[in-house]
């Protein structure tokens, strides 16, 4: 159901370019949002709203569109702020949120495997550092979330009612949100001269931002695709009361000739 409903948001290609140019707008100015800091009364925890964007362009827009806009979006954030001159880092920011949107995309596209598969790797990838080696349990919520998408994939992703429908977009935001994180992660612990206690020191906060950046991801998408079920299934109703009035008047109209042929044989 949730692919029919995603086909049916961008089948019309006239459209596709009005989707794609609206995300890349909003998925901007988004951009230039002040973080949330100390979430719930939590020191240090903080929170950038545009990653929530990553994951919902891939869930709107699908693993190429979405990309295309999240990666342009975040680009031209990252020119701007930088000054034309941004570092290492900063430069590589729009490929973490573009995967973001690519991991999403695939999910929401019934390639869940190719999903899983990025995200796989890129849990591997944290162990080829060696603040990873050192760190090796600072992945532990992603194994979790992988975990757990793998046996609702294989297990309950059929289920039709409205509550399964949240849990997969609500795990495929997380495991999108994830990969940004990770990414950076990476990223970081080869390009700077970190300390591990810098990676420790958030080992129980970053699933607590990464889970309330996904909420809000899955909650839109989940809304969007409520509204738009909503929609169909009124539009098949109200095909069907048309086919069941034509119906009816055929049978009048053939009950009518009936009645007058037998007038006739009378």
């Amino acid at each position: 159901m949730i692919i029919d409903i995603y086909n049916q948001l961008i089948k019309k290609r006239n459209l596709t370019a009005l989707y794609v140019l609206s995300a890349i707008v909003i998925t901007y100015f988004a951009s230039w949002f002040p973080d949330f800091e100390n979430l719930i009364g939590i020191e240090g925890a903080r929170i950038s709203s545009v990653v929530s964007f990553g994951a919902l362009n891939g869930m709107l827009l699908g693993p190429f569109w979405g990309v295309i806009a999240s990666f342009t979006a975040i680009m031209g954030h990252t020119l701007v702020r930088g000054g034309g001159s941004p570092d290492t880092f900063h430069l590589l920011t729009p490929f973490f949120v573009a995967m973001s949107s690519a991991v999403a995309g695939l999910c929401i596209t019934k390639r869940e495997k190719a999903a899983m598969a990025i995200f796989g790797v890129l849990i591997l990838l944290w162990y080829i550092t060696p603040l990873g080696r050192t760190v090796y349990y600072y992945p532990w919520f992603h194994v979790i979330t992988l975990g757990a998408f793998l046996v609702f994939n294989y297990k309950l992703k059929d289920r039709k009612e409205n509550l399964f429908k949240f849990i997969f977009l609500l795990l495929a935001a997380l495991m999108a949100i994830l990969a940004d994180h990770l990414a950076g992660s990476i990223s970081a612990a080869i390009l700077f001269d970190l300390p591990p206690q810098m990676f420790v020191s958030v080992i129980t906060i970053y699933p607590i931002e990464r889970m309330t950046l996904a909420l809000a991801a899955a909650s839109i998408m989940y809304l969007l695709i409520i509204s738009l079920q909503n929609t169909l299934m009124e539009s098949d109703t109200f095909h069907e009361n048309i086919q069941d009035a034509k119906k009816d008047d055929i049978l009048n109209y053939v009950n009518e000739v009936k009645d007058m042929l037998e007038k006739d044989k009378k």
